[in-house]
């Protein structure tokens, strides 16, 4: 299994592979439309596109980025040198690749090079380990479940980080080590905001079957150390991150169908309460903590976790990778061919996102059809795929929740 793993990461490497990193590492381009990688994306931003801009609320030492307009070097640190809308630990991650990248590169192109390079190996290191941690401690039945998502999402983002930090706090969970468990769930949101799902369903069930918690509280405090240490240097941080959350938007959510004559502001808010309230509902329906079953409550965790991510406002594809896993490992009754097409159409979102422009024109050209070219618009064929996805996301979590899990998977 863990061979096949890493065939599919490096295949994901390759194809998230920039046109300047392949004929720096390849020294010529062997996929001239590579899908389109988040973290190179961000780090071209920071380092290139967005220097120059004097308007820019970006920046918050301005001289480091005079430095790099003119063609300088400058070692920027997120939420002290610039804003960055990412939790402690991801900033730190793109901090690392490219404080290594200055260190030793000549000129953009290997900078750029390095930069994608170093993130590329971290995201492997962090996906084979999940899945030997998964298939080990759970004898976890993955392929051909989940090659797909690794194949397309494996180094997308930094998403990927997080999975070592949730399938060690469903380990320590079924171990009956809950320090450990709140620590791991607390690095996970330390990267990715979603993760609260996860912490926030343990804090919960520590109250509510009434267990101590102390050992759980030092473990979540030591977790959040990442999160103190950014309000500390940055004291806006958490105001900006807020704000940044409160703002109308929606990337893909499937309660945009029931809230397209609203607002946009309107239907943020409807939607995000809705979210929070079937969060909570979905908390109250869980197992004990105490019980002996320790596999029923993490069955439990995992299906909440992809319900949760099925119906969430921003319903970014890349969480997938994150949320399939668990799923997986914990061998929950479904259909796998159903898992199958989730994947597949939550694979072809990014495969067209860029594309959306292109296929709204064909539309019109070939079939006369007149649609949006903008893929957030629910009359682009984009969206189209993107509701597929959303629908058959939900109705398999209303399966999960309905149908007894089997221990056969």
């Amino acid at each position: 299994m863990l061979a096949v793993t890493i065939i599919l990461v490096i295949l994901s490497i390759i194809l998230h592979m920039p046109i300047e990193v392949q004929e720096a590492v390849f020294k010529h381009v062997i996929l001239g439309s590579p899908l389109y990688n988040d973290v190179y994306a961000l780090v071209k931003y920071v380092f290139y596109s967005e220097p120059c801009n004097q308007a820019s609320w970006f920046w918050i030492d301005r001289n480091d980025a005079f430095s790099l307009c003119r063609g300088g070097s400058a070692l920027v640190i997120p939420f002290i040198d610039y804003r960055l809308n990412q939790p402690p630990l991801a900033g730190f991650i793109l901090a690392l690749i490219t404080m290594f990248g200055l260190q030793y590169s000549a000129g953009p192109g290997v900078f750029l090079t390095i930069s994608y390079m170093l993130h590329s190996i971290l995201s492997a290191i962090a996906i084979t380990y999940s899945v030997y941690r998964a298939s080990t401690r759970f004898t976890a039945r993955l392929y051909p479940l989940y090659a797909l998502t690794i194949v397309v999402y494996g180094v997308y983002g930094f998403d990927t980080y997080a999975l070592p930090f949730i399938i060690e706090a469903l380990i320590s969970i079924r171990e009956g080590k809950l320090g450990k468990a709140g620590l791991f769930s607390a690095l996970g949101m330390s990267i990715n905001f979603f993760t609260m799902v996860l912490l926030g369903l343990l804090i919960y069930l520590v109250i509510r079957d009434n267990m101590e918690g102390k050992s759980v509280i030092t473990g979540i405090l030591f977790g959040l150390t990442p999160y103190f240490i950014i309000v500390f240097l940055a004291p806006d941080y958490p105001g900006y991150i807020l704000n940044n959350m409160l703002q109308p938007a929606f990337n893909n959510g499937v309660f945009l169908l029931l809230t397209s004559k609203l607002s946009e502001g309107a239907a943020y808010a409807f939607n995000t309460g809705l979210w929070l309230f079937l969060m909570l509902t979905l908390y109250s329906m869980s197992p004990p903590l105490t019980t002996h079953d320790k596999e029923e409550v993490l069955r439990y965790i995992a299906i909440l976790m992809f319900s949760l991510y099925s119906i969430h406002p921003q319903m970014v594809p890349q969480t997938l990778v994150i949320t399939l896993l668990p799923l997986i490992a914990t061998k929950m009754r479904g259909n796998t061919l159903l898992t199958l097409l989730i994947e597949a159409a939550n694979a072809l979102i990014i495969a067209l996102w860029f594309e959306a422009a292109t296929i709204s024109s064909y539309l019109s050209s070939i079939l006369g059809i007149v649609s949006s070219p903008q893929p957030t618009s629910l009359d682009n064929p984009v969206q189209w795929v993107v509701q597929f996805r959303n629908a058959l996301a939900v109705v398999y979590s209303i399966d999960l929740l309905l149908t007894s899990p089997s221990p056969e998977g």
